[in-house]
């Protein structure tokens, strides 16, 4: 079960979000997440819940489109509980025509268990040089 478990939020982190980010689907992004569920991004507020941390990807995509690779690094599972750390290595690309931009970022995620579908709780990331 643990094997499964783990997999499931690889997929997660590796799979799922990064296609509902280059989507910018904010229903699907926004079902990633737990009610209560906190967005720590670095450089911008804090987001509590799944509705302000809509608005806040929303805010995030309003002028550019994000191509964003993810790795899993370490995934732990503990219950219904559980963590990723990772790296991304994202290609942000403007709207206003301007050139594009690759950012790097070390990302932990705290993860909850919810039936038999993994939600992120406690999302941090940081960007990295």
């Amino acid at each position: 079960m643990r094997f499964i478990d783990n997999e499931k939020i690889r997929v997660v982190f590796e799979e799922i979000y990064p296609n509902n980010v280059r989507s910018r689907d904010l229903a699907s992004y926004g079902e990633m997440y737990t009610e209560d569920a906190l967005w720590i991004p670095p450089n911008a507020p804090d987001r509590c819940g799944k509705d302000d941390i809509i608005e806040g990807f929303a805010n995030t995509i309003a002028n550019q489109d994000i191509d964003p690779i993810f790795t899993a690094e370490e995934i732990e599972v503990i219950g219904d509980f559980g963590y990723v750390l990772g790296t991304s290595i994202a290609t942000i690309y403007p709207h206003d025509g301007s050139s594009s931009k690759v950012v790097r970022y070390r990302a932990l995620w705290l993860m909850a268990k919810e039936g038999d579908e993994w939600k992120i709780n406690r999302q941090i990331w940081n960007a990295k040089p």
